[in-house]
């Protein structure tokens, strides 16, 4: 159901992307079609075969279920959408707590917005949730809570622990490759705790959910930030 309530926002993400800005590439999209890439001229059709396969899989399911797709969809939609909102105050409140300073948004030093930079903002929620919570983090979590329950320990650790490792590392993703942010401890700790508030999303509301919030967040930071 994830797949099928999170297409229409792919949907809009491709129809954006071809219309205002051809070019744009989110990092993670980057870093996922560059790795698919390296195995070859076909691997890439490879892998859009089997995304198209997923989703049409998905949608047969929903059909013969005969699940409100769409109603569900909106209030996934909805739910994201909210906690998006709720999302960079949060991060920024705990950002100010921790290090006591005033943590500024992961694009504060920027000026502006343009249609490249809203097209990135639904790719990073579409593109970097599927690789450091969907992938990432749930990797994380199996060995994590497997490690766990070797020591006896609650499999909430495990999880816990996957959550933080999976944060840590998508905050430090936008720090390194060509087009690499400067390095501001603010700013990364920043990132980290919201990595830990959208792995939270995941762990308890699921993918879609954490998608829509993640976009939502970056559309609404661009928009305010205008």
């Amino acid at each position: 159901m994830a797949i099928v309530a999170v297409a229409p926002l792919w949907l809009v993400y491709e129809g954006l992307r071809l219309e205002l800005a051809p070019s744009e590439r989110n990092g993670a999209e980057a870093f996922v079609t560059d790795s698919v890439a390296a195995f070859g001229s076909r691997s890439l059709l490879v892998l859009e075969v089997l995304l198209g396969a997923c989703v049409l899989l998905a949608v047969v399911a929903v059909l013969r279920r005969k699940l409100p797709w769409l109603r569900i969809a909106g209030v996934v939609a909805i739910e994201g959408t909210v906690l998006g909102f709720l999302l960079g105050p949060l991060s920024e409140l705990l950002t100010f707590t921790l290090i006591e300073t005033g943590a500024l948004g992961p694009m504060a030093l920027r000026a502006g917005v343009s249609a490249q930079e809203l097209v990135g903002a639904l790719g990073a929620g579409l593109f970097e949730e599927a690789v450091f919570r969907l992938l990432l983090l749930s990797l994380l979590a199996l060995a994590f809570t497997r490690a766990a329950n070797a020591f006896a320990l609650p499999r909430s650790a495990g999880v816990a622990a996957a959550v933080f490792v999976a944060a840590i590392v998508f905050s430090w993703f936008h720090h390194v490759g060509a087009v690499a942010e400067e390095f501001r401890f603010p700013v990364f700790a920043f990132r980290a705790i919201a990595g830990v508030v959208l792995g939270a999303i995941f762990v308890l509301r699921g993918f879609a959910v954490v998608v829509y919030a993640h976009a939502a967040y970056d559309v609404h930071y661009y928009l305010v930030h205008e």
